[in-house]
């Protein structure tokens, strides 16, 4: 129901400005509530996942010393599913939940934490890392040739932001109508720890997932389309892909790990057997992108954080005039991507039949040069200008 009201928002844009400008006039009476000086309010994905770089934030705030007496609280939409190791949890969307976030003197988000509001309390420290380099076309630039026209008022530069690198704080500064200056060259804090895997480590996620020492791992990460729909208003994802014929080629030495997107997890409906694993609910993101072998996706910034680990990639855009013409792209697939970019499911089973790994992993390395350059230490900057604007 709360997906549906939101795409029904989405869709009459003048009732959502309307509604937005009645809330907006009510909250800032907020402005006048006391902050409680030593309280941080996190979300994930609007409350959606424990996960991503805020909880990286939060995790390194719970190891500090001089944080060991804050109060950190968790907004989901279904608390019930989540455990901290500590803090307390709120339902997002609540009034609790807004009073709690009109009180606390640092807001940790990956994107955004006022609910389109656009509330920008200058006392409080506000982080917004965002959640990926985008590669497919974002906040309002959708379906047109042309960049989003600049709203009037003046740029955001209060928040703390994330940038992978100059192509994508150019295309956030644009779109999210900030400041270049708001964002810090530093990767995102999400990705510090995929540096930090040791061959134990990879072992161990082995072992959690039940996949043998001998067999390689295909990871595949689709982006979801927004515009594909069924019958019951949920996002579906369909690539065309016969499993039976996948196993059967490949079966004997990999397993093959599908992990969907939160909005289409629930509308996908995979046969898991010893060679298909459905992983879309999986906890540790940064797990999966560890021990893959291959990985596999679209249109997705999965090709940015999972140069990271150096794994040979490829690039299945069996839609892709479809996917252009009813989402769009920044940038030129077979110009910028360091695979090929595979039409069909015979392409795809190509090319891992005939793979040079070295080869490959020796471009996704040139790749990650360029779009994700300042990798490893995104949470300790983040959080060393958090502390230089709370003055600790």
């Amino acid at each position: 129901m709360r997906l549906r009201i939101i795409n029904f928002l989405k869709r009459h844009s003048g009732l959502l400005i309307f509604l937005r400008g009645v809330v907006r006039f009510f909250l800032r009476i907020t402005y006048l509530f006391p902050l409680r000086k030593k309280t941080a309010i996190f979300a994930s994905f609007g409350g959606r996942k424990f996960d991503d770089s805020p909880r990286a934030i939060y995790e390194e705030l719970c190891t500090r010393e001089e944080f060991k007496d804050w109060k950190f609280i968790w907004a989901f939409v279904e608390p019930d599913k989540f455990t901290l190791p500590r803090g307390q949890k709120v339902k997002i969307d609540s009034f609790r939940f807004f009073v709690k976030l009109f009180t606390s003197r640092v807001w940790v988000s990956n994107s955004g934490m006022d609910r389109g509001l656009e509330l920008r309390n200058p006392r409080i420290v506000r982080i917004e890392t965002w959640h990926g380099t985008p590669l497919k076309k974002i906040c309002g630039e959708e379906h047109t040739n042309a960049v989003q026209k600049k709203p009037s008022g003046k740029k955001d530069a209060k928040a703390i932001r994330c940038a992978q690198s100059e192509y994508d704080r150019e295309i956030l500064s644009r779109v999210l109508h900030a400041t270049k200056e708001s964002f810090l060259l530093c990767d995102l804090p999400r990705n510090d720890s995929l540096l930090r895997y040791t061959h134990k480590d990879r072992l161990a996620v082995r072992r959690k997932l039940g996949i043998a020492d001998d067999r390689r791992i295909i990871f595949y990460m689709p982006t979801y389309r927004e515009y594909l729909v069924n019958e019951k208003k949920e996002h579906y994802l369909a690539p065309p892909i016969d499993l039976g014929r996948w196993q059967a080629q490949l079966g004997g030495e990999y397993v093959f790990l599908v992990r969907a997107h939160y909005a289409v997890s629930t509308a996908l409906d995979l046969q898991e057997n010893d060679f298909v694993r459905d992983v879309s609910d999986y906890e540790h993101l940064n797990d999966l992108y560890a021990v893959a072998d291959i990985l596999i996706s679209d249109y997705s910034s999965a090709f940015i954080d999972g140069a990271i680990c150096g794994m040979p990639m490829l690039c299945f855009a069996y839609d892709l005039e479809e996917y252009c013409e009813k989402r769009g792209l920044y940038l030129e697939l077979a110009q910028t991507l360091p695979c090929e970019i595979c039409r069909n499911e015979d392409e795809v089973l190509a090319q891992i039949a005939g793979m040079d790994v070295q080869a490959a992993r020796e471009k996704t390395a040139a790749f990650a040069r360029k779009f994700v350059p300042h990798a490893g230490h995104a949470t300790e900057t983040v959080v060393a200008e958090m502390k230089r604007r709370l003055g600790l």
